[in-house]
């Protein structure tokens, strides 16, 4: 009986705290006869000023807000950072940061954080790391696809030398811890050379904006290797854009320019339905063209390669593209902070937006060798081998 009583009486004091609060918290929000989301926010505010028994951290309290507030458009790529963080989002962009060098992407469907590409000679290609891979935990803490954008942020937050575990998914059955060391990535992110028959290969890693010396932008590096490639006999040109997660829009339509004559590249549509249309000019590169692309391939480089096979420019050999069709601006705060907003959708010049679809190629050409394409040789690699024969027959 006198724990029925005790249990009574728990309930009764806790109803009335509850009670108070309630009360406490509608007087608030009706104050000044506003009861809107911003009004319940400075409500909360109040409330743990005056009654939490815990410091309340007002910096703190606002970002989480506001992560929150981008947080609830569903969207991974849209995101709020703290001064800190959005200062690690910016490294990315440009061409030069401390991490692992590996691209990640959300797989909404299954919730899953997944591995679009790791960069070529990256720390992360280096320890193992694949295309495809899913990310079931960061040094032990789980993360799903939401956690998109602090996961990046996570594996740059360390120091060069410092090391991190990734625990990852292959092939839907075997789980693997892999340790990565991270350090300096410099991204130089396109290499070339000539083959038998006066045939350019020319890989682009990504499309990078460049900060000046040793990082220079992906459409500068393009156009100096174009010229020595012209200078060494190009006669035609394999441009390789797999395992490329994609990068900078401006990058990768100033390229396309280059190679395509006067026509569309794309066009962009933002939530108002106003399309911008981005095209090229009368100069152009005329040599037949081959594009390698695979399931790595990804957001700018599906631009390209959806330029040049809707313009008939190239043909496309591999296997489907990733399906990123989506573009995101970045605003930055006076204090420091900043986000990243999905702005538009891109579509390809017949009027496709691939996001969620990607792009199938014209040839179908599966990768045999499982080694990294910096690692192989041009006999194991039989995309490579297929671009090669089309341009030789």
């Amino acid at each position: 009986m006198r724990n029925r009583k005790s249990t009574v009486f728990v309930i009764l004091i806790t109803a009335l705290v509850t009670g108070f609060l309630t009360s406490t918290v509608k007087d608030i929000l009706s104050f000044g006869g506003k009861s809107s989301a911003s009004a319940k926010m400075s409500a909360v505010s109040k409330m743990l000023k005056d009654y939490c028994i815990y410091d309340v951290d007002e910096e703190k309290m606002s970002d989480y807000a506001l992560i929150g507030m981008t947080a609830s458009t569903g969207d991974p790529y849209t995101a709020y950072y703290p001064k800190d963080e959005f200062a690690s989002y910016k490294d990315n962009v440009y061409s030069s940061y401390v991490g692992i060098g590996a691209t990640l992407g959300a797989d909404l469907e299954n919730n899953q954080l997944v591995v679009i590409s790791p960069m070529e000679d990256s720390p992360a290609e280096e320890a193992g790391i694949k295309s495809g891979d899913v990310i079931k935990a960061i040094d032990k803490n789980p993360y799903t696809a939401s956690q998109l954008s602090e996961a990046a942020t996570y594996l740059k937050t360390g120091d060069e030398g410092t090391n991190v575990v990734l625990t990852v998914l292959r092939d839907g059955a075997e789980e693997l811890d892999i340790t990565i060391t991270r350090k300096k990535i410099i991204k130089i992110s396109v290499k070339s050379k000539m083959f038998p028959g006066n045939v350019a290969y020319m890989r682009i890693t990504g499309f990078e904006i460049g900060t000046g010396g040793e990082s220079k932008s992906t459409y500068d590096e393009f156009c100096e290797h174009i010229e020595a490639l012209k200078t060494a006999g190009m006669e035609s040109l394999i441009i390789d854009l797999r395992d490329n997660p994609g990068g900078d829009f401006d990058s990768v339509c100033k390229i396309a320019d280059k190679i395509l004559p006067e026509g569309l590249i794309t066009y962009t549509e933002d939530k108002k339905g106003t399309r911008k249309d981005i095209k090229s000019d009368k100069e152009s590169l005329d040599v037949p063209i081959v594009v390698l692309i695979n399931g790595g391939s990804a957001s700018a480089s599906e631009v390209l390669t959806g330029a040049l096979k809707d313009n008939n420019k190239a043909t496309v050999v591999g296997t489907k593209s990733y399906g990123k069709g989506i573009v995101q601006s970045v605003f930055s705060f006076i204090d420091g902070s900043g986000m990243s907003v999905t702005t538009a959708k891109y579509y390809t010049p017949s009027g496709v937006c691939i996001h969620g679809i990607g792009i199938e190629p014209d040839i179908e050409v599966n990768a045999e060798s499982k080694k990294a394409i910096s690692e192989m040789e041009p006999a194991e690699d039989t995309q490579l081998e297929k671009a090669l024969e089309l341009l030789t027959r």
